[in-house]
């Protein structure tokens, strides 16, 4: 078992609901933060952040009313604020939290946060080590198009700067549930979608082993008596959870998607080309569909089938599902079209994984015109994932013609992004280069690209921000690829 990180704060303990009617937010512009805060304000509570950043769907929450403050003191918290909600990226001596704590005013994790929101409403989770986003995303696009208003909590933008949170006025709550820090651990639900199951987050888990203990406490503890477990049968961590529940005797009831003929719903006849993606999902007792969408990547399809599955069980129409999923548009920052300047087209990755990479570079193989390739700026997480991760991220990346290593906003050593680029020449060939500043990273990426090429940037720091200065970098290079 790993030796699990010991939380910068622990939350307070709580009898019966935490009260959010005056909720103030430490870190409110982080991904997981904004759209549970944003769920509070449209519900109608008077709701109060801090954050040192200043993301783009901060303006989304001011328009709601919500008073932000763009720094870290103790007069920022009001008197009569009910709750504080934190993450494990608040230092543990953050003056609010201090504040907090000396007014006797609950300070508590966001997964409480999160978990108080859901109750009352019959609450979808969704977990597992990739395609939690877009798995969310497409259930709440989904329910929406069935008439459902769910509200949503999910850590990505879906249509625009700050929309990853909704209050909708139905009965179904869609939540994306984080296992990063093990806090999907306690959280009830009606039904939970474990997309797949691999090893991550080596500062919190030892190994994949370690995932499915974690998953299977979640189950245990948290899901609701009568509820349904969705698991990806082609995910072998997630076979493992289901063999243990079923060696138990007293699991809940599992419905499997994937493309093993074992699967409940199983995809066949699954193609992509640019921009496109069509699947036969068949489901109980011969139900047939036909997938399309219109989002990039295989690995999309098996996210669809995931939500259709849980929809299923939930008693809606999965016929109407599949023809409303032609419509969905993706996540943001799962491989979005960022620009296109000289015959080059950018695309956006929050990528953060090694197979998530790979299924992002195959997706971006697809794009490429008139013998065009793949180039790359990836911006690693940290060194930690980098010393665990390396020779696979050097794998994956292998994926692509050339590379451009840069550095992330918590500032990794030189050492190790050089460590990187020789493993991806050792697994490739390829061309590599470690440019450690961002912009200048991207200034480079820009000539090394000629027309045809696709250009991807991965990565879950700033790397995306630098979008425009490698657009205004191919723009001045525009007469030359003419």
């Amino acid at each position: 078992m790993a030796e699990t990180a010991v939380p910068k704060i622990e939350s307070d303990a709580l009898e019966g609901l935490l009260d959010l009617t005056r909720a103030h937010f430490v870190g409110i512009g982080g991904l997981g933060m904004l759209p549970v805060a944003r769920v509070c304000a449209e519900r109608g509570y008077a709701v109060s952040g801090s954050d040192v950043k200043e993301p783009a769907g901060l303006a989304a929450l001011g328009e709601l009313g919500v008073q932000l403050f763009t720094d870290h003191r103790a007069g920022n918290l009001p008197s009569d604020a009910t709750a504080l909600v934190f993450t494990n990226a608040v230092r543990a001596d953050n003056p609010e939290i201090a504040r907090a704590k000396e007014l006797g005013i609950p300070v508590v994790h966001r997964s409480l946060a999160l978990n108080s929101l859901m109750s009352g409403h019959t609450s979808i989770a969704v977990m597992g080590t990739h395609g939690k986003s877009s798995t969310s995303a497409m259930l709440a696009f989904a329910l929406d198009r069935l008439g459902q208003s769910p509200s949503h909590v999910v850590g990505a933008d879906l249509d625009g700067p700050g929309s990853g949170g909704r209050a909708g006025s139905g009965g179904f709550f869609v939540a994306e549930v984080d296992e990063s820090d093990r806090s999907h651990i306690g959280m009830q639900m009606s039904v939970a979608v474990i997309t797949n199951i691999a090893y991550d987050h080596p500062e919190i888990y030892a190994e994949e082993m370690d995932h499915v203990d974690a998953y299977e406490e979640c189950v245990r503890t948290g899901l609701a008596a009568g509820g349904t477990l969705v698991l990806n049968t082609d995910s072998a961590g997630c076979r493992e959870l289901a063999s243990r529940l079923a060696m138990a005797g007293d699991g809940p009831r599992v419905v499997t998607f994937g493309t093993s003929s074992s699967a409940d719903w199983r995809l066949t006849n699954m193609a992509g080309e640019e921009g496109h993606t069509t699947a036969t999902l068949t489901g109980p007792n011969g139900l047939e569909l036909n997938l399309g969408l219109r989002v990039l990547g295989i690995h999309q399809l098996l996210n669809a089938a995931a939500a259709v599955a849980a929809l299923h069980a939930l008693g809606q129409e999965v016929d109407r599902t599949a023809e409303q999923l032609v419509d969905f548009q993706g996540a943001r920052r799962r491989m979005t079209p960022a620009g296109e300047a000289a015959g080059v087209r950018i695309y956006d990755s929050f990528a953060h994984h090694p197979d998530e990479v790979t299924a992002d570079l195959a997706a971006a193989h697809t794009l490429v015109r008139d013998g065009g390739r793949v180039v790359v700026v990836f911006q690693p997480t940290d060194d930690t994932r980098l010393s665990v991760f390396g020779d696979a991220f050097g794998r994956a990346l292998a994926g692509c013609a050339e590379a451009v290593v840069t550095d992330s906003s918590r500032g990794i050593p030189v050492e190790a992004l050089e460590l990187l680029s020789a493993r991806i020449v050792q697994a490739s060939g390829i061309s590599v280069d470690v440019v450690v500043e961002r912009d200048k990273a991207m200034i480079y990426a820009a000539h090394a690209a000629r027309p045809g090429d696709v250009i991807v940037l991965i990565g879950v720091g700033d790397v995306a921000e630098a979008g425009p200065v490698l657009l205004a970098a191919l723009a001045e290079l525009e007469p030359a690829a003419a």
